[in-house]
């Protein structure tokens, strides 16, 4: 072909891209791209050939038209094999420069995963430790001291259960279940309160030290305060009342009225260090604290019900059969035990 020749430039790149092209039109497009155009003429006839194609909108870079350049000229080389001179496009090496760019994201993106990574951990952690719960019992006659993982320390009397999460010292409100009786020593700490649950009723507290009485049995519950200061609240979750150092709130589980009294602390808190303290009490409420610290039934004759019955002293070391000797001298009274049934009667 005769260069300068005019050719239907178009419809030979169609035939050549669409790999219909013959040998000769072959050599007609490629004797018209090497002697006839320089490299913006040809850009510009590809450009205009591809912009009339169906995805033309594919190729609107210099970039894809450099690509589509060479495409066309190593087509013709591998029809014919006759080009002297090789033909070399500048190509951009894309995986280097991904991995450059990876190199410069990488250290954020893996902190930035590692910190998502951890808090998702750590949630999940959460999650799993809250859900377990721990149950501490303290069996009919004997007395527990343990420490809840966020220090705060617990003794559990007699016949009583305390449950609380794992996850005590991580959760907001620090939730623990009684059943039974146990004083609280509460490790300090504002932001996240310290909340008893019962049946009926709940005590609040940020750091202090206080005795909660709620047995099944019992027609009251009590919470009584040494240090601090405490909420209670009700059942409904409303708050009843606040009371001080020195004070019992008492409240009666049939009428849910609440009674707040001054008191002597140690004669509600002092089974914790190992000992009953009684003064001026009541047989009735005697018996009952004796039952559950020798693990016994006591069962009193009805007469001495109606009695006004009172009795002073401290148990410590005393056995069943020693405390039950000072009552028999100290009042008109007569006992028996049979295995770990106790029988109080009045004497004639």
């Amino acid at each position: 072909m005769v260069p300068n020749q005019k050719i239907d430039f178009q419809y030979l790149l169609g035939r050549m891209l669409t790999g219909k092209m013959t040998v000769t039109e072959n050599d007609d497009l490629q004797t018209y791209i090497q002697n006839s155009f320089n490299d913006d003429e040809l850009n510009l006839l590809m450009q205009n050939h591809w912009q009339s194609l169906e995805n033309g909108e594919l190729v609107t870079d210099e970039m894809q038209l450099l690509i589509l350049k060479n495409r066309i000229i190593s087509k013709i080389n591998q029809k014919k094999g006759e080009f002297e001179k090789d033909i070399h496009l500048p190509r951009y090496n894309w995986k280097n420069y991904l991995m450059r760019a990876a190199a410069v994201l990488f250290i954020p993106l893996l902190v930035g995963s590692l910190l998502l990574f951890y808090r998702m951990e750590r949630r999940i952690s959460l999650m799993a430790a809250s859900s377990v719960i721990e149950k501490v019992v303290a069996h009919p006659g004997s007395r527990v001291h343990f420490t809840l993982p966020d220090q705060t320390e617990v003794w559990l009397n007699s016949g009583s259960t305390l449950e609380y999460s794992l996850a005590l010292n991580e959760l907001e409100t620090r939730k623990v279940k009684l059943s039974g009786q146990g004083y609280f020593r509460v490790a300090h700490d504002a932001t996240h309160p310290f909340l008893v649950e019962t049946e009926g009723l709940s005590i609040k507290a940020l750091g202090t030290s206080f005795d909660v009485s709620v047995y099944d049995q019992d027609k009251l519950i009590s919470a009584t305060l040494e240090e601090g200061s405490i909420a209670l609240i009700g059942a409904n979750g409303v708050e009843i009342t606040r009371i001080h150092p020195g004070q019992q709130g008492v409240l009666d589980k049939a009428t849910s009225t609440m009674v707040v009294k001054d008191v002597e602390t140690m004669l509600t808190t002092s089974w914790k260090d190992g000992k009953l303290l009684f003064r001026n009490t009541a047989l009735m409420d005697v018996t009952t604290q004796l039952e559950r610290w020798f693990n016994c039934k006591i069962h009193l004759d009805p007469r001495l019900l109606k009695t006004n019955l009172n009795y002073t002293a401290t148990i410590q070391d005393e056995t069943l059969g020693e405390v039950l000797k000072m009552l028999e001298i100290s009042t008109r009274i007569k006992t028996k035990i049979e295995k770990r049934e106790v029988y109080i009667d009045r004497k004639n």
